[in-house]
């Protein structure tokens, strides 16, 4: 005799009790008669109790039967509920995309604009964060990186490539001109490109050995976006990827100072499991991503 409730012998005393015979409960459960028959019993000795009257192919409940089916089909109703909401919330888990915060500050949005009124069933979780990420740990299905190679074990695909711009504001542009040769070092924009970066290009590189920068004369901050914001807003010069200030120069809130743009050296890829080959949701947000 079992030590613990049988849970499919639960089963099989409810569906019999509801359906009225051990061989429609058989044909519910995909089971043979003689199987319900053998799990009812095995109730019956569990609980010490008689559930069914059985009279040929025919059953009714005895009292001990009426008094403990009505609870059990109500849990069961339960379990079946609660069953199809979990496999529900599975159905219809939100798509997991992490980037570093400056892409998802700059373009991300304008870049999954074409998926916003439709073409993903999908809610996306958008999350603002460092490498390395943990797939597994955090869900995640899609990383946006830059020029490294910790997610060697997923899939890869390139998105695009970029290159670094001198931007500001027309107002700085009013006061101290629009040569960058001769804007000062206290109005250089410096940004500490940090982990998610495989090269640190700096404003050094702008001026090819013509000039040696101050860095701890001018502003330093920690993200690409926040170097497109104090340009925005005059504080000086920023040097940033093109990408990530686009929709800036096209309303007009930075304008491009005249330099040789500088090639970075790596691209911008995007990684996912590689279970999530055929996924179409996937598939949706990288194309959206690349084009």
């Amino acid at each position: 005799m079992p030590t613990h409730l049988p849970l499919n012998a639960l089963r099989a005393f409810e569906t019999a009790a509801r359906t009225g015979s051990f061989a429609n409960a058989a044909r519910e459960m995909g089971v043979s008669s003689a199987a319900i028959s053998q799990q009812v019993k095995l109730l019956e000795e569990f609980w010490g109790k008689t559930l069914f009257i059985r009279q040929g192919n025919r059953i009714s409940l005895t009292e001990a039967g009426q008094s403990a089916y009505p609870q059990i089909g109500q849990s069961m109703a339960q379990l079946g509920a609660l069953s199809d909401k979990m496999r529900s919330v599975d159905k219809k888990r939100r798509l997991v995309l992490s980037a570093p915060q400056s892409i998802v500050e700059t373009w991300l949005a304008p870049k999954l604009s074409a998926i916003r009124t439709g073409g993903l069933e999908s809610a996306l979780d958008i999350r603002a964060e460092n490498d390395p990420v943990d797939f597994v740990r955090d869900k995640i299905d899609l990383r946006v990186f830059y020029g490294h190679d910790l997610y060697g074990d997923h899939r890869i695909v390139r998105l695009f490539s970029d290159k670094l711009i001198a931007v500001t504001s027309a107002a700085f542009i009013d006061e101290h001109g629009s040569r960058i040769d001769q804007i000062k070092d206290k109005y250089l924009i410096h940004t500490d490109w940090g982990h998610d970066f495989a090269t640190s290009p700096n404003w050094n590189a702008v001026f090819a050995g013509e000039r040696i920068v101050d860095r701890n004369a001018g502003m330093c901050v920690e993200a690409s976006s926040m170097a497109r914001n104090f340009a925005e807003e005059g504080f000086g010069v920023a040097l940033v990827p093109e990408h990530m200030v686009r929709e800036s120069l096209l309303a007009g809130r930075l304008l491009k100072l005249k330099m040789t743009a500088i090639p970075m050296t790596h691209d911008y890829l995007i990684a996912h499991p590689k279970r999530l080959e055929t996924s179409r949701a996937v598939k949706v947000v990288i194309e959206a991503l690349k084009a």
